[in-house]
């Protein structure tokens, strides 16, 4: 496995991120993290794919990502559709205490933020020969982690930057309608079989996750390359928030980020492919292709700065996994309503059967999301229960049936009260595996000001590690870790009381 050497520990301790420590992983908390989750987002555009705004109906979505160290770093940005096929990626490049915002409706556009070393002059990239990596720059700009002998994909060292034109495509190239129509409300996606058809209908939706990156790459979170060629970073320097605009100011409202903690902990290296440890991207690599370190070098910091940041490489993806049993509040009455967006992970295969393409839904990419158990009560504890049931089943059957959507309270059979809240469980030991987890949230919406908010759900589970109902540890495919807290701090912005 891959390696770990006591000087690089050294170096960990010295170069620790100030505020890291006392984090708790397998929980959701508002400390900085190595993976920032977009759980869904929304832009409107017309049939022909330009972008709808001035109206009351015009959606957009503007995301932050946050730099809470002192030291420069990639962020990898991967938008995905509501099935998890990759339809677009880039590189952001963050100063120490850097903040870049952007706005989806102007990124599916072509207009992808542009920033480098000394933006907009050089690239941060390792493309670029006077781009240094963060351990051999005394100044402390370097931007990369390491330069990659063996990258996740062949272009990583040649092509990728965070310079790129403006706009990095127009609507006369094919990728335009190839990103808008993979987006759409229609089934067909780029990724998935066939070709997009050029119908584009409805709202532009799916959802982002931003990563740590040691180096900038074209690699994304679901090519295996990605981990063992160390493409993925481990530190827990990032946050931010979403922000849910119209053009006509209602609704509007935002959250935070949902900011995923990578722990060393997780790189358990006892794992096999059939048993797992939950996290955040498990269903996308097997343990038996992390068997060497290629770009460690001597993993000897004083000798090898060129090749390796020992301190920052890691087994696997070590982020920690969101849980699968979510509480939200509903309302529907006097002109507000609640929307429920979720976001779900299945990986609906059997473990270590197959190949990386069959992880998600068997390869299939309209597939629906194995069904959830959902309780409706109102404000006097009066329920409505529907999803999973006992033979003969006479409950109704609605689902979150994508791996991201909104829903409106409209779509359920609710109490015939105006209010209450919803219990919502994922957990399928039928269909799903130990990998599987999801994130809830809700909005109530109303017509005038101060009637629109946003909240994410409470997770039920005590620890999303070891989520509530999960089958027994002792079942087929079934591996699950308990609560850790980090023994070191990782990051790599020096200790600081102040920007």
């Amino acid at each position: 496995m891959k390696k770990t050497v006591m000087t690089c520990v050294a170096v960990a301790v010295l170069l620790a991120l100030a505020g890291t420590a006392g984090a708790i992983t397998c929980t959701v908390d508002q400390r900085p993290g190595a993976t920032l989750l977009v759980p869904y987002f929304q832009v409107s555009v017309d049939a022909a794919g330009g972008i709808i705004g001035g109206t009351p109906d015009a959606r957009d979505t503007l995301v932050t990502i946050v730099n809470a160290s002192s030291a420069p770093m990639i962020a990898h940005v991967n938008v995905f559709s509501e099935r998890s096929a990759l339809v677009l990626d880039f590189n952001i490049a963050l100063t120490g205490f850097d903040v870049q915002a952007f706005s989806m409706a102007s990124v599916l556009t072509g207009n992808i933020p542009v920033t480098g070393w000394d933006s907009p002059l050089q690239d941060a990239c390792q493309r670029n020969p006077n781009a240094f990596t963060y351990s051999q720059d005394p100044t402390g700009v370097g931007f990369i982690r390491i330069r990659p002998t063996s990258p996740a994909l062949p272009g990583d060292n040649s092509l990728a930057t965070t310079l790129y034109p403006v706009p990095a495509w127009t609507a006369a190239s094919p990728f335009f309608m190839q990103v808008l129509d993979s987006l759409d409300d229609t089934p067909d996606e780029h990724d998935c079989a066939g070709d997009v058809d050029g119908v584009i209908s409805g709202l532009e939706h799916g959802y982002i996750v931003i990563d740590h990156a040691n180096y900038c790459n074209l690699s994304n979170p679901s090519q295996a390359n990605y981990y063992l060629d160390d493409a993925i970073g481990m530190e827990n320097n990032l946050f931010g928030e979403i922000l849910f605009t119209s053009g006509a100011g209602l609704p509007t409202y935002g959250m935070s980020t949902v900011n995923i903690e990578s722990d060393p902990s997780f790189g358990s290296l006892n794992q096999d492919d059939s048993n797992r440890n939950r996290t955040f991207y498990a269903r996308y690599w097997f343990p038996s292709t992390e068997t060497v370190c290629t770009n460690c070098g001597s993993g000897n910091p004083i000798t090898d700065l060129s090749l390796a940041a020992p301190w920052d490489e890691g087994f696997g993806d070590q982020r920690e996994p969101l849980g699968l049993n979510w509480a939200a509040r509903w309302f529907n009455s006097g002109g507000i309503t609640t929307n429920f967006r979720t976001w779900r992970a299945s990986a609906n295969y059997p473990l270590g059967v197959g190949t990386l393409a069959d992880l998600l839904d068997g390869g299939v990419c309209d597939t629906s999301e194995p069904v959830v158990t959902i309780t409706f009560f109102d404000e006097d504890e009066l329920t409505v229960t529907q999803g999973v049931c006992v033979s003969p089943c006479v409950s109704p059957q609605f689902n979150f049936p994508l791996e991201t959507q909104q829903l409106n309270i409209s779509n359920f059979s609710t109490p015939t009260a105006p209010a209450g809240w919803v219990a919502v469980s994922f957990v399928n030991n039928g269909d799903g595996t130990n990998l599987d987890q999801a994130w809830m949230d809700y909005s109530f919406e109303g017509s005038s000001a101060f009637l629109s908010i946003l909240i994410p759900g409470t997770q039920l589970d005590p620890s999303s590690c070891n989520p509530l109902g999960l089958a027994s540890p002792n079942g087929p495919n079934i591996f699950t870790v308990v609560p850790v807290v980090p023994a070191v701090p990782t990051g790599t912005g020096p200790l600081v009381s102040g920007p």
